[in-house]
């Protein structure tokens, strides 16, 4: 990108305040958030004007935009864009330099090579150029200058900085007989060089000044007739000579105000910026100018004073003192320069420099010398000579082990003044420092040499890697006798200890090999891999080590084996305490869970029980008796009896039902009797028999009763523990399938082989194992809860679809699985379903002084059934919030808010439906999916499917029933088989490139097919006959047989109608994998299918899965045996 001109990169600043401080508006203008300008290169200003040149160019639209929101330091100012200018300001002239010399120089190609239209004298030293172009500026600016030995400071000139009219110059006498030639200045610019002269070589201007009436007037017509006078001939200028001495200071002169004008001098030079500080040049200048400002600022000198001309003038002596400044250049070896490069040493040379006003910088090897005259530069070339010493210590051979290590160089490094360093040849130390401290630095560098070092290294690195050097470098390790290497306490490092020189060189070859040790995490997916590591597969761990010397680390692979425990019973105990509605007539039915017995019962059992005690002293010394309505024996009752077989004892226990409730009603008539305000306060007596009685009976009768509410009030520590146990158990599950091993070998091919082999000693012992029930369509909570357990226990996958369970995992634990899944399924508590409970049987309670039987709600009274089938002693249960206790024992519900009882009874209501055929219960593998829905069997579409299925059954038409036809919907699945139906009609030779046809499959890839399609991977294991792709069948009397759609537990078969693109086809062979390519073309193009029979195919096998889409799934039976 093109540089940017210098007056894109310049802005005018109107309406600055006299008193406004330069410093501030340079800084202003560098915030580019405030104002949004940027680095500034330069900042002139003249009165109430400043021109900012800014290094880059800026965005004059925002800078205007931000400038004009907000004031500066109470100042509104405005910005304006400078117009081009052609011409240029160059300062720091020679005085013999004329204005031909000027033009000669700027037109030839030292100066820019450009044509120049004139030059003006502004004063002395400077002049300003014009040149005919306007490029002809940045072109010039751009270049260095120098002129008759003087170097040349070029700047852009703008009228509106400068206060000259005319070049012609006016001669005004100083007092010392000298002649001052002023040009035709600004009129208040004069003013102070007459205040300066004693006399004026114009009579008439003195008369004039005399006479003049006005102040004002005065100054204007001093200044118009020294302009004037200036252009007359010498003669008429020499008429008069003598001339009596006018005294400006004596008359009254009412001057305009003096605007402040400041100049800045950019010094980018650090070492010259930091000379003109030691030079104090600003402070004397100051001192000599009182009224003006002379001070060292970032990047430059900034003057500010009240006279234009001053402030020029005092700028040259700036720039004098700068083209005064000589640099000097020496060459040093790198010790040397490091040596002076030091902080301590600049320091201790800073004083000496001071006084010479003098200064220096190291950049590599070479010292820059900065000071204000080439003889001060040479004295601090001698000064610096004569403060450095060099000198060497020879090394002996003993020493050779201890100049490379850590503890050599920090000593080395840590010499004050002194700069050492170890020879390439190990021979000797060459040392640098100050005139007078050479025995001491070198009787320091001998002593360390000679002083044996013990030193103790610590080696961190992972247990795993230290296990791995000490299985596989144990030799290596042994012959490191010159040190002692120990393991560190903590598993995860070694301390290597002895001599300085051994310690660091079996530190060096012990990290090395740390170093080049390759390790990688392997990852393991398997069911039960977690066991089988830990287990058996240790033995195989420890045959890969030693082959392939390696160390498998399997710190990060847990597993811990339960407890021999029964399967339900754990399950139950994980069960949360339910709540329920008192009543089945209420509205609605809500389950609140309240905790986890078997985590929670420490924290809520301990309060319950405390309840408990309080008021059981009432519930055994009024309570009823247990009555013969209520009373069941446990023992002589067969819990696990057909239900169906007899319903007599029912009957016979509902015959007693009037004479057990009077019995019921008279014995419990005292405690019936006594109102809650009573019980709680009986029980609050008890309990204050118990404590020390030190409270009123009111503050215990509140605690009681507070209780009594903390308890039926769900809690949310409760909820979060239940979540927490459910959430554990899935966690140890998923643990014990998966494994993260870490691998340490020395070449990376060995981690390779380890993976390998791992991976096929793990696949070798997979199995899998399937298990067919009805119980398995539906499953309660509890029965789930206790699958789960099953896979916890045994460390396998048991994956349900329908009425199949399939467990995979390892051999021998898929084996134990099984056993506990058929031992599970056997169990009479699984006979019936949640749903066969509530219609073959209720729970009931008598209400008080009534003889009705009151039935829990359905969902109570399941959770009951499940309890008393478990041959629970006793459970907990909330009914709207409340604790209850339901004690199968003596058959009685227990409040323990009310410390009321009342009985309870098992009911039967029917047997009817246990002896009925549930097989074609309606029941859907596809009940989860909104893709899915069944066809209305009176519908069209229905009909129009199964009379296809019939018409191609063959000779089963009358041995299979249909139970249902599901209809599928999936959009992908449907896009993907149009998209490429499209393209087989672009390549097919047969216009016909869609058939109809059936595929038969087991239960368990039912869900897989209508979610994925017919993928090969599980489908086509059946045969493979005509190729290794997926099969089709032309007939549906094929697919129903037992080979290709297995029955489940209840009978059921599953046929796919499935829209197929078979397109060109021919006959297929075992091996192939994809359809062949068709022979006598030109193109290498494929079949689209292949068939057994190319005349008169009976099946189709394609290996494109989107050539298919399943549209109908067909669930049906068989009639016969």
């Amino acid at each position: 990108m093109a540089e940017k001109t210098v007056d894109e990169r310049t802005l005018e600043i109107l309406g600055i305040p006299d008193d406004f401080d330069q410093d501030l508006l340079w800084l202003y203008f560098e915030n580019r958030r405030r104002s949004g300008g940027g680095d500034v290169e330069s900042l002139d200003r003249c009165g109430n004007k400043v021109l900012v040149v800014f290094k880059d160019e800026e965005d004059f639209q925002m800078i205007k935009e931000k400038v004009s929101k907000k004031s500066v330091d109470g100042a509104k100012i405005s910005v304006e864009q400078v117009e081009s200018t052609d011409s240029i300001l160059v300062t720091n002239l020679s005085p013999n330099t004329t204005e031909d010399m000027l033009e000669l120089y700027f037109g030839s190609s030292r100066g820019g090579n450009e044509e120049v239209l004139g030059i003006s004298r502004l004063a002395e030293g400077c002049a300003k150029v014009s040149f005919k172009d306007v490029k002809s500026v940045d072109n010039v600016l751009q270049k260095s200058h120098n002129l008759e030995g003087s170097d040349l400071l070029v700047k852009p000139y703008f009228d509106f900085l400068q206060g000259v009219t005319d070049q012609t110059p006016v001669t005004v006498q100083n007092g010392q007989g000298t002649s001052l030639d002023v040009t035709h200045q600004d009129k208040t610019e004069i003013i102070p060089l007459l205040k300066q002269n004693p006399t004026v070589s114009n009579p008439a201007m003195a008369t004039n000044l005399k006479n003049n009436a006005g102040p004002t007037n005065i100054t204007t017509n001093l200044v118009d007739d020294l302009v004037r006078r200036s252009a007359e001939p010498a003669s008429v200028a020499a008429r008069s000579t003598d001339v009596e001495p006018m005294d400006i200071d004596s008359m009254d002169l009412d001057l305009p105000r003096q605007k402040e004008c400041v100049s800045f001098i950019s010094v980018p030079d650090k070492a010259i910026h930091q000379l003109i500080g030691l030079s104090n040049l600003p402070e004397n200048l100051t001192k000599a100018h009182p009224n003006f400002d002379i001070r060292l600022i970032q990047d430059g000198v900034q003057i500010k004073g009240p006279d234009h001309v001053e402030v020029e003038r005092l700028k040259n002596k700036v720039l004098e003192f700068l083209s005064g400044v000589t640099q000097s250049h020496l060459t040093y070896n790198k010790i040397k320069a490091d040596f002076l490069e030091r902080q301590d040493i600049k320091n201790k040379l800073h004083l000496s420099l001071k006084a010479l006003a003098s200064t220096y910088r190291v950049s590599d090897c070479t010292v820059t010398l900065t000071s204000s005259s080439q003889r001060e530069v040479d004295q601090v070339r001698d000064l610096i000579e004569s403060h450095i010493s060099e000198f060497t210590v020879p090394l002996a051979r003993e020493y050779e082990s201890v100049l490379f290590t850590k503890e050599c160089s920090d000593f080395l490094g840590s010499l004050d003044f002194c700069c050492a360093r170890v020879s390439d040849t190990c021979e000797v130390i060459t040392a640098v420092t100050l005139k007078g401290m050479e025995k001491e630095k070198q009787e320091k560098i001998v002593q360390f040499l000679s002083t044996p070092i013990q030193k103790e290294c610590i080696l961190a690195m992972e247990p795993g890697m230290l296990t791995f050097l000490q299985l596989h470098y144990q030799d290596l390790l042994a012959d490191m006798g010159q040190v002692m290497i120990l393991p560190l306490e903590t598993g995860d490092g070694l301390s290597v200890q002895g001599d300085l020189s051994a310690c660091q060189m079996a530190e060096e070859v012990l990290t090395g090999i740390i170093g080049s040790t390759c390790t990688r995490s392997l990852v393991v997916n398997k069911p039960g891999i977690s066991r089988f590591l830990l287990e058996e597969g240790a033995n195989i761990l420890a045959e890969m080590t030693a082959k392939f010397q390696v160390y498998i680390n399997i710190e990060k692979v847990h597993w811990k084996p339960l407890e021999d425990y029964d399967i339900f019973e754990k399950a139950w105990k994980m069960t949360p305490c339910q709540n329920f509605k008192r009543s089945s007539s209420a509205a609605s039915d809500q389950n609140f869970y309240v905790r986890a017995p078997n985590q929670a019962e420490v924290q809520t059992s301990a309060r319950i029980e405390e309840a408990k005690k309080i008021l059981s002293v009432v519930g055994r010394d009024v309570a009823p008796q247990p009555s013969s309505l209520g009373a069941t024996d446990m023992e002589e009752e067969d819990l696990y009896s057909d239900l169906g077989q007899d319903s007599s004892a029912m009957q016979e226990d509902e015959a007693d039902l009037p004479s057990a409730l009077q019995t019921l009603n008279t014995s419990s008539t005292p405690f019936m009797s006594c109102s809650l305000e009573e019980d709680a306060s009986l029980s609050l007596a008890i309990q204050l028999s118990m404590e020390i009685n030190q409270k009123t009976d009111k503050d215990d009768l509140q605690m009681a009763l507070d209780l009594s509410r903390s308890d039926s009030v769900p809690s949310e520590e409760n909820l979060q523990l239940e979540k927490a146990v459910e959430m554990s158990l899935e966690d140890e599950i998923r643990s014990a399938n998966k494994a993260e091993i870490f691998v340490y070998a020395t070449y990376t091919h060995d981690l390779v082989r380890v993976d390998i082999a791992l991976g096929k000693k793990v696949g070798l012992r997979q199995c899998e194992e399937k298990v067919e029930d009805k119980k398995l369509r539906k499953l309660s909570s509890l029965q789930k809860r206790c699958i789960e357990l099953i896979k916890r226990k045994c460390a396998v996958e048991i994956s349900i679809q329908g009425t199949t369970a399939t467990i995979s995992g390892f051999k021998d634990y898929v084996t134990e699985a099984l056993h506990d899944l058929k031992d599970f399924l056997k169990r009479p508590v699984n006979n019936l379903s949640d749903a066969e409970i509530e219609k073959t049987l209720q729970w009931v309670w008598h209400e008080e002084g009534s003889s009705e039987m009151i039935p829990y709600p359905p969902d109570a009274t399941v959770f009951i059934e499940n309890a008393w089938k478990m041959k629970q002693m006793k459970i907990d249960i909330l009914f709207d919030n409340q604790p209850y206790t339901i004690d199968f024992e003596r058959m009685e519900e227990h409040s323990l808010a009310s410390g009321k009882s009342v009985p309870i009874k098992r009911k039967m209501l029917s047997t009817e439906d246990l002896y009925t055929d549930a097989e074609d219960e309606e029941y859907s593998l596809l009940s989860n999916m909104p893709e899915a829905s069944k066809l209305n069997e009176d519908s069209d579409e229905f009909q129009n499917v199964v009379k296809e299925f019939y018409d191609t059954i063959q000779d089963y038409h009358n041995k299979i029933k249909i139970i249902k036809v599901e209809k599928l919907m999936n959009k992908l699945l449907y896009d993907q088989y149009r998209l490429k139906k499209a393209n087989m009609l672009c390549s097919s030779s047969d216009p016909e490139v869609e058939r109809t046809l059936y595929h038969g499959t087991s239960e368990t890839s039912v869900k897989e097919i209508c979610i994925h399609g017919f993928n090969r991977s599980f489908c086509g294991k059946n045969a493979t006959v005509f190729g290794q792709g997926v099969y089709f069948a032309v007939n549906s009397g094929l697919s129903v047989l037992d080979t290709y759609s297995p029955p489940n537990a209840d009978g059921h078969k599953f046929i796919f109608m499935a829209k197929v693109l078979t397109g060109d086809f021919t006959e297929g062979k075992h091996e192939m994998k994809t359809a062949p390519l068709k022979q006598n073309t030109s193109e290498l193009i494929r079949y689209h299918s292949v068939t057994d029979k190319v005349k008169s195919p009976t099946l189709f096998v394609i290996f494109n899965d989107t050539q298919a889409y399943p549209g109908y799934l067909i669930t049906c039976k068989k009639t016969y045996i």
